[in-house]
């Protein structure tokens, strides 16, 4: 097996070569780098993120965890499957300029929804090394069956008003994540935001949020200087707007990043607790079956199989044949 630190160099020539091929290829014009510049950029920012999470503590998801980050990746397409399948109903944006060439949408594709999760969490573990919100407290929450099952109804109520009037209310789908997930995840011992602040610690959960305000910015920039795109719905004028969003619309993503945590937590019940975090985490309640971890990657590929044919049939609404 590579060491670390030979797997630490070969991580920053890559975000080297990726960021040359990507910004050097965006700006000569030249496919299907100019096309796929998403994909390019936002892998090179994880590698360099990553990296330097690396060098500033002597560990990193990818480099001193690198299945775990694998897993993390593939989970992130999965993630960004469900919301598309839940797309098909609410209409929040769609998909144009894609290369015709199936080969290259759909490598673009799975790298593109792969980075989402490794971006925010790579960026919330760099601001952990920074020490942002360390050693910040705050008064205990008081985590009751009351406040856990009111949390998760707020949850359904999101999701259904979305699902029921995606028109007005789309945008709410991404903020029930944490609604959902998290009580669950503090039922089974798995980690839980709620649990962070039952301890009077909120420094993940700050964490999370500025990480998801940051790479919603590097997404909204990166997705508009790419020749492959989303477009969302309209949206009413809210102020001013940057890379093409209101400037509020910012503060959902960040909020998205809970969720996100929350969702990527509790799937990992089904893996005995592993994720990309350092230490691990061994559910306390009940255990997964013993065949789901065997059950878990076939259904996931075949799974995303399906949400790529649905998305080109009915998200994407414009090709381009030259790529």
């Amino acid at each position: 097996m590579l060491g670390e630190e030979l797997k630490a160099k070969a991580a920053l020539y890559g975000a080297i070569f990726l960021t040359f091929l990507g910004y050097g290829g965006r700006f000569a014009g030249l496919e299907p780098f100019n096309n796929q510049f998403f994909a390019y950029a936002a892998w090179a920012y994880i590698l360099f993120a990553d990296n330097l999470t690396y060098r500033l503590s002597g560990s990193s998801p990818l480099i001193s965890r690198t299945g775990e980050f694998a897993a993390l990746a593939a989970w992130s397409v999965a993630f960004s499957g469900v919301f598309e399948l839940l797309n098909l109903r609410l209409d929040g944006w769609h998909y144009i300029f894609q290369p015709a060439t199936l080969s290259v949408r759909w490598t673009g594709r799975a790298l593109t929804w792969g980075a989402f999760l490794p971006s925010l969490f790579a960026t919330a573990d760099l601001l952990r090394c920074l020490g942002l919100f360390r050693n910040l407290k705050c008064p205990p929450l008081k985590v009751s069956a009351v406040l856990l099952n009111g949390v998760l109804a707020a949850g359904l109520l999101l999701a259904a008003l979305a699902l029921a009037w995606p028109a007005r209310f789309w945008p709410l789908i991404w903020l029930a994540p944490f609604f959902l997930a998290d009580p669950l995840n503090y039922k089974l011992g798995l980690p839980s935001l709620l649990r962070e602040w039952q301890g009077g610690v909120p420094g993940k959960t700050l964490r999370l949020t500025t990480a998801g305000i940051v790479c919603g910015l590097l997404w909204s920039a990166w997705n508009g200087a790419a020749g492959a795109r989303w477009a969302y719905a309209p949206f009413k004028k809210a102020g001013p707007e940057v890379f093409g969003l209101p400037l509020p619309a910012y503060l959902a993503f960040g909020l998205f990043a809970l969720g996100a945590y929350s969702a990527y937590a509790l799937a990992s019940w089904l893996r005995e607790g592993r994720t990309w975090e350092e230490g691990g985490w061994a559910p306390q309640g009940r255990r997964p079956p013993w065949w789901a971890p065997y059950a878990l990657w076939p259904l996931l590929i075949i799974t995303s199989y399906i949400v790529f044919r649905l998305t080109d049939a009915h998200l994407v609404k414009l090709y381009l044949g030259w790529i």
